[in-house]
């Protein structure tokens, strides 16, 4: 299942995807990418914890999984805006100088300051992830 549907993404006021499959793509990645550096809070698979659960619970944990799926829009918006949905494409996609004989061009193109270390995952939707506490582990010390 997936963390958000298109329409969904819709509703929360998201505007810059406007086809379906071009949404469903970028989910799908977001999706893969919030999973590993969220150690899979919400996925269907490890059952540890459900949105569904979480949208139908108290006041923290509907607040919590909003925010989650408003993270989740955020990152399609990124990797739409960026033209890639991987690290390593949007690395690639930040080409800052060519050279070709004497002619040398450099763009002053800066898509690393907005993703957050070699995650993938823009700065905005890692703010959103730490405080709904998404972004911390610890070790219990008992």
């Amino acid at each position: 299942m997936a963390y958000l549907t298109f329409d969904e993404y819709q509703g929360l006021g998201f505007t810059q995807i406007t086809d379906a499959d071009t949404f469903s793509q970028h989910e799908a990645a977001a999706e893969t990418q919030i999973d590993i550096t969220t150690q899979f809070f919400y996925n269907a698979d490890y059952d540890a914890n459900s949105l569904v659960d979480d949208l139908a619970g108290g006041q923290w944990q509907v607040f919590r999984a909003k925010q989650f799926k408003r993270a989740v829009a955020l990152q399609c918006d990124y990797f739409d805006e960026v033209g890639a949905d991987t690290p390593i494409g949007i690395a690639n996609q930040d080409l800052s100088s060519i050279e070709i004989g004497r002619t040398h061009v450099q763009a002053n193109s800066n898509v690393n300051a907005t993703n957050f270390g070699k995650t993938g995952l823009a700065n905005g939707v890692v703010a959103i992830l730490a405080q709904i506490g998404l972004m911390s582990r610890a070790v219990s010390y008992r």
